[in-house]
C-alpha cells in the first residue's frame, strides 16, 4: 500500500518471537464447522483469518459471509447467526434491543481499523483538514480547487459501519449531504473513484491493500491540534497502521467479535485463534491493527506524511 508512514509496526508476539505452536489445541475447538458473518468493512482481514485457521486445522469448515453491519447485528439479534465480527461496536439501541431481548452474548476487542479517505488520483489536493472533510460530507463543498469540477461523494451503503464510524468522528452525528451517492460494496466503491475525475469516497483500510493503484489516499488532520507531546501541532497523517495504532489518524474504529456460543465448541476455537497470536499477525498483515499482543514501533525517519 502507498501509506508512507513515520513508523514501521512491528507486532512482537507472532512476528518476532513466533508465539510458539498453533491455538488452540483441543480438538474439540478445532473441529466441525462455523458460520460467521463479517462487517463488509473489514470483510478481506476478517476472511483470511478464516483462511489461516482452516488451513491449520484441516477438520474445521469456517463458512465467513459479508454483510453490512446492521445486517449481521440484526441477523444475530434473530439468532440467524451465532458469530458475528464488526467494524464497530454495538450502538446504544442495539445494546437496549439485545437487552431488551434478554440476549446472552460474549464481546471480544479484536483489532483496530480506519476509515480511508480515497479521491481520484488527479485530485490536486492530497490532504485536507478535518473540517474540511466535515464540509464536504454535509454538502458545504460542492467544488473542487484548482477549476477541477464538482465534488463527487461516495458513501458506504445505508447499513454501512463506514458511515456510522465517519458519522461520529468527523460529523458529529450529521447526516451525508443528499448528493452523496451510497455504494453497498467497497470494491465497486473504490473502481468509481479510480475512473471518475471528481469523486472522493470512504472505504475500510483493509481494502486498499494491493487496491491502492491510481488512488489518492488522503492525509487528515487538524491545525493547531497535536495528537500527543511528541508530535507538533498541525500535523496530517495518513490511514498508516502506526496511526492508527497510535490515534494519530482521526478515523480509526475497533473491530469486535460477538458470540452467542455458550459451549466450548468450533466458535471458541475460531475466537480463540483470532485473539491469539498467529490470528493477530494475520490481522496485521492484512491491514489491520493488532490489540491482543504486545507490539512496538520502530523508528524509521523524521519525515512526516504529507
Amino acid at each position: 500500500m502507498k501509506l508512507k508512514g513515520l513508523f514501521l509496526l512491528v507486532a512482537i508476539c507472532g512476528i518476532l518471537a513466533g508465539c510458539g505452536g498453533k491455538e488452540p489445541g483441543s480438538t474439540q475447538l478445532t473441529k466441525g464447522a462455523l458460520k460467521v458473518q463479517a462487517d463488509e468493512a473489514i470483510f478481506p482481514s476478517v476472511n483470511a483469518e478464516g483462511e489461516e485457521f482452516q488451513r491449520q486445522y484441516p477438520d474445521s469448515r469456517i463458512d465467513i459471509r459479508p454483510a453490512d453491519a446492521r445486517a449481521a447485528i440484526s441477523d444475530f439479534a434473530l439468532d440467524s447467526v451465532r458469530v458475528i465480527v464488526t467494524g464497530r461496536a454495538f450502538n446504544k439501541e442495539e445494546h437496549d434491543a439485545l437487552a431488551a431481548a434478554k440476549i446472552q452474548f460474549e464481546e471480544y476487542r479484536v483489532a483496530l481499523s480506519a476509515v480511508a479517505v480515497v479521491a481520484n488520483s488527479e485530485n490536486p489536493l492530497k490532504r485536507l483538514r478535518v473540517s474540511q472533510l466535515d464540509s464536504i460530507l454535509t454538502g458545504e463543498i460542492t467544488q473542487w480547487p484548482s477549476k477541477h469540477g464538482p465534488v463527487d461523494l461516495v458513501i458506504g451503503g445505508r447499513n454501512s459501519s463506514i458511515n456510522e464510524v465517519v458519522r461520529n468522528t468527523v460529523m458529529g452525528g450529521k447526516d451525508f449531504t443528499m448528493a452523496a451517492t451510497p455504494i453497498d460494496s467497497s470494491l465497486v466503491r473504490i473502481e468509481y473513484v479510480k475512473t471518475h475525475r471528481g469523486a472522493i469516497g470512504l472505504v475500510g483500510v483493509n481494502w486498499l491493500r494491493g487496491m491502492d493503484q491510481d488512488l489518492t489516499i488522503m492525509a487528515l488532520g487538524t491545525p493547531g491540534v497535536r495528537p500527543d507531546s511528541t508530535e507538533p501541532p498541525g500535523q496530517y497523517y495518513s490511514p498508516a497502521q502506526a496511526y492508527i495504532y497510535k490515534g494519530y489518524y482521526p478515523i480509526t474504529t475497533p473491530v469486535y467479535v460477538y458470540s452467542r456460543e455458550i459451549d466450548r465448541n468450533i466458535a471458541l476455537g475460531f475466537i480463540s485463534f483470532v485473539t491469539s497470536g498467529p490470528g493477530q499477525k494475520v490481522f496485521l498483515n492484512n491491514g489491520l491493527v493488532p490489540v491482543t499482543m504486545p507490539v512496538r514501533l520502530v523508528q524509521l525517519t523524521s519525515q512526516q506524511v504529507q
